[in-house]
């Protein structure tokens, strides 16, 4: 499926515009009748753009309370860890808009008295039981990666429409070492799947992840049903100058 890339000069510019059209997607799906749901991803790119949809000045179009939320992956820390990803939506967009907390579906900690394996079972349980993936974020690391899906990794061939959707992530290459990850099958599952990349780290990764090179980096063995966008900066991706689209 083809890519689509989404050029802006900066990370603030990229996160602006990304919310913006994340507005548009849940406001379309609530305008329908359905609760639209959202995979929301950690790191530097995805902090911004839930910053950018909490400031937003289209931010109060959409009912958040009608919002569902899961996400790509999550460090297997005790739940208000630094390391969390969920932490960084309840410090920025949850904390600027009222959700309803039956519908922000958390992976446990190691504080909830599963295992690891049983943490994995049971967020790929939550994923299963929902029908729709309306847009899913996705952080593209330097070296290719999405969510906790890493190079080279046999995560990364778990690609069977039957197996779970989430899965355990041991000894990652990037601390910490535990993590549930979705799998390429769940993110796949999502209409619109959006990437993120920002900085000169990622050129190479952003790069290798356009040209298909082989072999396929994480980032470019993940679609989405109805897009599959690249939302990169100029330095991202490696540009003289930057024109918006």
């Amino acid at each position: 499926m083809s890519m689509r890339i989404s050029q802006h000069p900066t990370l603030d510019e990229l996160a602006h515009a990304l919310a913006g059209a994340f507005i548009e997607v849940c406001r379309q799906r609530q305008g329908d009748g359905g609760v639209p749901c959202a995979v929301l991803t950690g790191g530097s790119g995805g902090e911004r753009v839930l910053e950018a949809l909490s400031s937003h000045p289209d931010r109060d179009t959409v009912e958040w309370t009608r919002v569902r939320f899961i996400w790509g992956d999550e460090r297997w820390v005790p739940s208000g860890h630094e390391d969390r990803n969920d932490l960084l939506a309840d410090r920025t967009l949850f904390d600027a808009v009222a959700v309803d907390p039956s519908l922000v579906h958390r992976v446990a900690g190691p504080d909830s008295g599963l295992t690891l394996d049983e943490t994995a079972g049971a967020y790929a349980a939550v994923v299963h039981g929902i029908d729709r993936i309306d847009v899913a974020l996705n952080g593209v690391g330097p070296d290719g990666h999405i969510a906790s899906l890493f190079p080279g990794r046999d995560e990364l061939e778990i690609v069977s429409d039957e197996a779970p959707e989430a899965l355990p992530i041991r000894n990652s290459p990037k601390p910490p070492p535990e993590r549930v990850t979705l799998t390429l099958p769940a993110l796949r599952r999502a209409e619109h799947v959006w990437l993120i990349a920002a900085g000169t780290a990622k050129a190479e990764a952003v790069g290798r992840t356009i040209a298909r090179s082989a072999p396929l980096l994480p980032a470019a063995r993940v679609f989405g049903a109805a897009e599959t966008v690249l939302w990169a900066d100029t330095a991202a991706l490696g540009a003289p100058s930057a024109s918006s689209s």
